[in-house]
C-alpha cells in the first residue's frame, strides 16, 4: 500500500544510496535527459544488477514512485512524451554479455549492452546479430528492444521481435519472470516474449535477453540502382515476384540538383562471392530494361555505405515513420516528400528510406531548421498521407514538436488490450506512466 505522501527525491536519493551505492544515485533536473521541459528535482539510479533493479522498484511500489528505464538515453526521444517520473531507473551499467554459445547460435545480455559492443564481441567469434536499426551504434539493447526498432536486414532476416527467444523481466510486484526459452526452436505455450518486445518499458523492466545469432557472411555485395523514383518501384516489383533473396532492398533518397535521379534502391546480398555476382548479373539486367545507372559496392565499402546511410537518418532529431503497403509507399512518397519539403528550410538536407519488403519508410529532418508555426502545414502533411491509405508516426522528435505531430490513432480494440495489459502487470501504472502509444 503506498504511503499517503511521496518522499521528496533527496530522501529518495538517500534511500536508494543505501543499496545501489551513493556514487549511483543522484537527484537531477528531469529535464537533464532531454525528454521533459520540466526543471523539477527526480531522483537518477544506475543498478549494476538484477537484485538491485528489484530493490529499485519494491520502494517505488511502496512509495507509489514512477519509475523510468532507459539505457544510454538515446532513444528517450522516441515513440510518445513520457510523463516526467520520480525515478529515472538507468540501465547502462548492466553491460555484460551474459552467456555466448557459439555451437546453439545464440547470446545472452544484460540490457545495457550497446549494439556495437555486442558486435565487437560477436564478430571476434564470426557471428553476428542482423539487426541494424536507424539509431546511433550507442543505443543499448535494452532501449531497442523496448521500442521495438526495425532496419532494412528485416527484408531477409525478421525484425528484433523475431531474433529475440527469451527474456528476463523485473515486475512492480517484486517476481522476476523468463519468457520463452534459452533454445532457438521452442513453441510452447503463450509468446510471452514478443509482449514486453515495443511495450516502451509499460509492462517490466527487461533485465536479460536472449538472443539468436547468425553467421558473419562469407562475403558482402551492394548494388546500387539510381534513377526516377517511378521506374525503382518497378524495378522493385521485379526483385520481390523473382527468386532473388535480397537481404536488404531499400530506397534511399540522395540529395541532388537533378531531381530526376535523387533516389537509390540500395540490393544488399549476404550469400558466397558466386551467388552474390549471379544476383548482381540479374540486377544489372533488370536496370538496363529501366535504363536505371548501376554502382556495386562489396566488402568494407558496402558495410560503410550502409553505415553511413543509417548515420544520416538517425543524426537529424526529428523523424516521422511512414507505415503500409510497399507499393503504395512508393507511388505515394514524391507528394509525401513535397509535403514535407514545406516543412523543411532546405529540403536537401532530409534524409529519407522506403523499405522495399518491410512497408516502413522514413523521413527525417533538423527541426532547428523546419518551419513549425504553420500547423497547417502539418495538417496538409497529414492529408497527404491520409489519402495514400498509409499510417504515420512521429518516431522521434524534441519535445516541442511531438504535440503538433499526433500519431494516426490506434484502433479501440488496441486501445483496449494494452490498457488491461497495463492493469495486469502495473496496475498502479508507475512504470513509464505515458510512454506507449494512447498515452498508456
Amino acid at each position: 500500500m503506498p504511503l499517503q505522501s511521496k518522499p521528496q527525491p533527496a530522501d529518495t536519493a538517500e534511500h536508494l544510496a543505501n543499496v545501489i551505492g551513493l556514487h549511483h544515485v543522484r537527484v537531477v533536473p528531469a529535464c537533464t535527459l532531454h525528454l521533459h521541459e520540466s526543471s523539477r528535482d527526480v531522483c537518477l539510479v544506475e543498478p549494476l544488477n538484477e537484485e538491485e533493479v528489484l530493490a529499485v522498484l519494491a520502494y517505488a511500489r511502496d512509495c507509489g514512485l514512477s519509475v523510468l528505464p532507459y539505457g544510454a538515453g538515446r532513444l528517450l526521444a522516441y515513440g510518445p512524451q513520457a510523463e516526467a517520473p520520480d525515478i529515472w531507473l538507468s540501465l547502462r551499467r548492466m553491460n555484460h554479455v551474459v552467456n555466448l554459445s557459439q555451437g546453439d547460435l545464440i547470446v545472452s545480455v544484460e540490457p545495457g549492452l550497446t549494439m556495437a559492443e555486442l558486435a565487437s564481441a560477436l564478430a571476434a567469434a564470426g557471428l553476428m546479430l542482423p539487426y541494424d536499426p536507424p539509431a546511433p551504434a550507442d543505443a543499448t539493447l535494452g532501449g531497442l528492444l523496448s521500442a521495438g526498432l526495425s532496419g532494412p536486414r528485416r527484408a531477409l532476416y525478421g525484425s528484433l521481435r523475431d531474433m529475440a527467444i527469451s527474456l528476463r523481466v523485473a515486475l512492480l510486484d517484486g517476481r522476476v519472470i523468463r519468457t520463452g526459452a534459452k533454445v532457438v526452436k521452442n513453441v510452447a505455450g503463450y509468446d510471452m516474449t514478443k509482449l514486453f518486445i515495443g511495450a516502451w518499458g509499460t509492462l517490466g523492466v527487461i533485465t536479460e535477453i536472449t538472443l539468436k545469432l547468425r553467421p558473419l557472411p562469407m562475403h558482402r555485395e551492394t548494388v546500387l540502382v539510381g534513377g526516377p523514383l517511378d521506374a525503382l518501384g518497378q524495378l522493385r516489383e521485379r526483385i520481390v515476384q523473382s527468386a532473388l533473396q535480397p537481404s536488404r532492398l531499400e530506397a534511399v533518397w540522395q540529395s541532388a540538383s537533378d531531381q530526376t535521379r535523387n533516389w537509390i534502391l540500395a540490393v544488399d546480398c549476404d550469400e558466397h562471392e558466386r551467388a552474390a555476382q549471379a544476383q548482381t548479373q540479374i540486377l544489372e539486367s533488370m536496370a538496363r530494361d529501366l535504363g536505371l545507372t548501376v554502382e556495386t559496392l562489396e566488402q568494407h565499402a558496402a558495410d560503410t555505405w550502409w553505415s553511413e546511410q543509417r548515420e544520416s537518418l538517425s543524426a537529424n532529431t526529428a523523424c516521422i515513420r511512414l507505415q503500409g503497403q510497399p507499393t503504395k509507399l512508393f507511388s505515394a512518397m514524391a507528394q509525401v516528400m513535397e509535403a514535407v519539403s514545406l516543412l523543411v528550410e532546405n529540403p536537401h538536407e532530409i534524409s529519407a528510406t522506403i523499405g522495399g519488403v518491410t512497408g516502413v519508410a522514413r523521413i527525417a529532418f533538423d527541426p532547428a531548421r523546419a518551419s513549425l508555426a504553420d500547423p497547417s502545414r502539418w495538417d496538409q502533411l497529414r492529408d497527404v498521407i491520409s489519402a495514400s491509405a498509409l499510417e504515420m508516426v512521429m518516431e522521434r522528435a524534441p519535445v516541442a514538436i511531438r504535440a503538433q505531430s499526433a500519431a494516426s490513432p490506434l484502433a479501440p480494440g488496441v486501445i483496449a488490450v494494452m490498457q488491461r495489459l497495463k492493469q495486469t502487470f502495473d496496475p498502479e501504472h508507475l512504470l513509464s506512466p505515458g510512454r506507449f502509444l494512447g498515452g498508456i
